[in-house]
């Protein structure tokens, strides 16, 4: 888990401006997360990680209200000005999304799932995957295109 400290620690210092903050997440991380390791068998520690880390941001934002410049940036946030109407639609294309993702063949939605969803680098996923780092950002690229044409087409009917 070591291996992923400055990147984890970069992470957190670019969500929480107060450097104090950000050291004391960075070490109730590590905390938990070990914890997590000593009774149960954790095959991602890179994702387990940064989960922890981001849960335990919205904790002490939600503890310590000198937290306001904590950025949220998850998809499923909701803003105020939404109306109803378009949180059906948001919904909707994440679903149809999700679909058309299942659809993608496997090396490139391995390879856009890494990326998009579980912030690997491109090195990262060349190296998990095999392939050079060339081929990951072709299927990414690919998947991108797919997807967005696919949503497309639904939105038009």
């Amino acid at each position: 888990m070591l291996e992923h400290y400055k990147e984890l620690h970069l992470y957190i210092k670019n969500k929480i401006s107060n450097k104090d903050y950000a050291q004391d997440i960075l070490q109730e991380t590590y905390a938990k997360a070990i914890a997590m390791q000593n009774t149960q068998k954790i095959e991602n520690s890179r994702a387990l990680l940064y989960k922890v880390a981001k849960n335990v941001i919205i904790d002490m934002a939600r503890k310590n209200k000198d937290l306001s410049e904590v950025e949220f940036n998850e998809n499923y946030i909701i803003t105020p000005a939404l109306t109803p109407e378009d949180l059906v639609i948001e919904q909707d294309n994440q679903k149809i999304l999700m679909n058309e993702l299942k659809k993608l063949p496997p090396k490139m939605k391995e390879a856009f799932v890494l990326y998009a969803l579980e912030d690997y680098t491109k090195e990262e996923i060349a190296e998990t995957m095999g392939i050079s780092v060339q081929a990951v950002e072709k299927h990414i690229s690919r998947a991108k295109i797919e997807l967005k044409e696919k949503l497309k087409r639904k939105e038009e009917y």
